[in-house]
C-alpha cells in the first residue's frame, strides 16, 4: 500500500466526496484535517472530480488572472446522461456538445475527445499537489489477477475514520440501499461498522426535505453512522433553506471527536 500516506502516528481518515457543489470545499477540509495531524486520502466520485477541477480553475484565475490556454486537459467529457446521475438539478449547468461550463465560475472550456482516458489521477495531483487522491480508475488499474490489491479493502483496513463530505442525495440513496458501484460506495459497503463513519449531507433544500432523504438518513443512523447536520442558508442554486453542508470546523471537530479515546458529542439534532 505504498500509495497510502506513510505515517506511524495521528489519525487516518478516508475523505469521500460526491456530486454536490459543496465539493469545492473539500481541498480546504482535507488541509484542516492535516493541520490537526491527520493523514487523509480523498476518494471522489466521478462527478465530484468535476467540481474539484472547476474550483482549481477558479482559484488559479483569482490568483493569476485569466487563463487563456491549457484548460481542456483539466476536463473530462461530461455526458448528459450517466449511469450514476450524481450531478442533478441545480448542481449542474446545461452543457452542449462542444463545451463544458464550470458550474462554479461559469466559464466555458472545450471538451476533449471522448477517447480521453478516464484516469484523472495525474490531473488532480497536478491541481492539488499537497493532497492525496484515489479514484475509481485506480481500483481497476492495480488489479490484474488473483493476489493483486483490492483498493476498497485496503482503504477499509487503513482508515480509522471514514468521512463523507459532502454526501449528495444520490450517493446517500445508494448507501442506504446497499449499492456499491464505485470506489467510494464499495469502501462504505466493506466498512467495519464498529468504526466511525461521519457523513455530511449537502443538497438542494427541496431534495433535502423530500421524504426519501429523511428515510435514507434514518437508515444510515441506524447503522451507527454519525450525521453532521446541514445548515440553512442561500444555496448555490439560489434557493434559501436547509441543505448546505455544515461548516468545515464543525466537520473537523466531529471527525476528531470520533477517534479512539476521544469524547463523543452530538453534532446536531438527531
Amino acid at each position: 500500500m505504498s500509495w497510502l500516506p506513510q505515517t506511524s502516528t495521528g489519525p487516518r481518515v478516508v475523505l469521500g466526496c460526491t456530486g454536490s457543489v459543496a465539493t469545492i470545499k473539500v481541498p480546504e477540509l482535507a488541509r484542516r484535517l492535516q493541520e490537526r495531524g491527520a493523514s487523509v486520502v480523498i476518494v471522489p466520485t466521478e462527478r465530484a472530480c468535476h467540481f474539484l477541477k472547476c474550483q482549481a480553475r477558479a482559484d488559479k484565475t483569482i490568483s493569476h488572472g485569466p487563463v487563456h490556454g491549457g484548460l481542456a486537459s483539466f476536463v473530462k467529457p461530461e455526458r448528459k446522461s450517466t449511469d450514476n446521475g450524481e450531478l442533478r438539478g441545480s448542481d449542474s449547468e446545461d452543457q452542449n456538445s462542444s463545451s463544458d461550463q464550470c458550474s462554479h465560475c461559469g466559464r466555458q472550456t472545450p471538451i476533449e475527445s471522448s477517447k480521453q482516458t478516464i484516469n484523472d489521477d495525474g490531473t488532480l495531483k497536478s491541481l492539488y499537489p499537497d493532497l492525496n487522491f484515489v479514484l475509481d480508475y485506480d481500483e481497476w488499474a492495480v488489479w490484474n489477477g488473483r493476489g493483486d490489491p483490492v483498493l476498497h479493502v485496503q482503504l477499509r483496513e487503513w482508515a480509522q475514520v471514514m468521512l463523507i463530505a459532502p454526501l449528495d442525495a444520490n450517493t446517500m440513496a445508494k448507501i442506504a440501499q446497499g449499492l456499491c458501484d464505485n470506489l467510494l460506495t464499495c469502501i462504505v459497503r466493506a466498512w467495519d461498522t464498529a468504526r466511525p463513519l461521519v457523513f455530511c449531507p449537502a443538497m438542494n433544500t427541496h431534495m433535502f426535505k423530500h421524504p426519501l432523504t429523511m428515510r435514507h438518513t434514518s437508515i444510515l443512523k441506524e447503522l451507527g453512522y454519525i450525521e453532521v447536520c446541514v445548515v440553512s442558508k442561500r444555496l448555490a442554486c439560489g434557493d434559501v433553506g436547509a441543505g448546505a453542508m455544515a461548516e468545515l470546523d464543525n466537520i473537523v471537530n466531529a471527525v476528531m471527536q470520533e477517534l479512539p479515546g476521544a469524547h463523543r458529542v452530538s453534532h446536531g439534532p438527531f
